[in-house]
């Protein structure tokens, strides 16, 4: 049955996209509308977790509530970037979750020097990916659901 749903979907597009077909319509075709789908619910043990995680690891540098290093939006002396707030007046709800937990295994050294550098250290040697989702999570958490829905799309455009 999957071979022939297969089958006839290639033989639809083959259909729909020859020269001849595109010579009869009228009208340009419209792409269909990419639908997001619905923003998954933060479960309440997974954020539990990351706030344990996160007061052991993360609030030194980042604020015990998320709130940065003072300054976060200056520079360092030495041109590096200060550890930015993760509530919802930071820009950590900017970026892609791919991106947040490649950021939080590399740490700093984990972009070009066109992009910046931090003084963060990498966790991959220290948090299993599990406990990175579940501080990611705590974080999301602070947001409100307009700027959590905003993250959930730019993660699922990528």
């Amino acid at each position: 049955m999957k071979n022939l749903l297969l089958g006839l979907c290639c033989l639809w597009l083959l259909t729909a996209c020859s020269p001849n077909s595109l010579a009869a319509t009228a009208t340009p075709a419209v792409p269909p509308t990419v639908t997001v789908p619905p923003r998954p619910a933060l479960d309440p043990e997974t954020v539990t977790l990351g706030q344990i995680i996160y007061a052991e690891h993360c609030a030194e540098c980042h604020g015990e509530n998320l709130e940065g290093e003072p300054g976060w939006q200056e520079l360092n002396d030495d041109g590096s970037y200060r550890a930015p707030a993760h509530d919802r007046t930071g820009h950590t709800w900017h970026h892609d979750d791919t991106r947040l937990i490649q950021i939080v295994k590399l740490g700093g050294a984990r972009v070009p020097p066109s992009e910046g550098v931090s003084n963060m250290p990498g966790y991959a040697t220290i948090l299993s990916d599990m406990e990175i989702v579940a501080v990611l999570t705590y974080i999301k958490s602070s947001w409100p659901p307009e700027v959590q829905q905003v993250q959930w799309e730019v993660t699922m455009r990528r």
